[in-house]
């Protein structure tokens, strides 16, 4: 006997060998560990694929640059208004690592001024001090950038619907040339035959007066 996998038959590897075998269903492709006719034979499942995480959004380089700008110019205000500049530098209210890493992360992740606190690892008494100012400094750059998203979306509407318009009355003028000129065209051709027609009734009305002359002329003779 070569095998184990011919009907009737009573031969099986796994009674020659310890232990359970591997074995691959012909149709399915799926992995056992024992044998087709083993009642508790165990199905070997793929393993699962880890779902990649969610990663979280990132502002515009633009839209960092900005936002830098305005937290820096902030953190100037609060220091020269801090009763204790004298002995904590600005880079004790938020450091230039702290601004670049708030400037990075997208609205969406920062949605309560507690979360500043927390990424940027501070205390608090920190946070009741400087937390509620960054995080309204940043709500008011969203704000502001909705607006100006939404007026930049409004100006191209008007300038797509000007460029229109800017067409039509074009379109509308090379049509009408091409119609004046079409008419001029077939008043000149009208104009044109009437007078060959005029032309040829004239000589039409010469050629008849000269026969009635030289008819009366023959008569008067005789």
């Amino acid at each position: 006997m070569c095998c184990d996998r011919h009907p009737g038959s009573e031969f099986h590897f796994h009674h020659l060998f310890k232990g359970r075998l591997l074995y691959q269903e012909s149709e399915t492709l799926d992995l056992y560990y024992g044998a087709v006719g083993e009642p508790d034979r165990i199905k070997i499942l793929p393993p699962q694929k880890e779902k990649r995480k969610a990663q979280d959004k990132h502002r515009t380089p633009d839209e960092r640059k900005s936002l830098i700008s305005r937290l820096v110019a902030w953190r100037h205000a609060a220091h020269a208004n801090d009763s204790l500049a004298a002995i904590r530098p600005a880079s004790f209210i938020i450091d230039d690592t702290g601004i670049t890493g708030l400037a990075k992360l997208h609205s969406q992740n920062i949605t309560d001024y507690r979360q500043i606190t927390v990424l940027l690892g501070q205390t608090t008494q920190w946070e009741e001090e400087w937390s509620r100012e960054i995080f309204e400094v940043i709500r008011k750059f969203d704000e502001d950038l909705t607006i100006l998203r939404h007026t930049t979306v409004t100006q191209k509407k008007t300038q797509q619907k000007r460029a229109k318009i800017a067409l039509d009355i074009r379109s509308f003028e090379e049509s009408t040339k091409e119609n004046e000129e079409r008419i001029r065209t077939q008043v000149l051709q009208r104009f044109a035959a009437a007078q060959q027609q005029g032309t040829s009734n004239s000589a039409k009305i010469l050629r008849d007066s000269n026969a009635v002359n030289v008819l009366s002329s023959t008569k008067a003779g005789t």
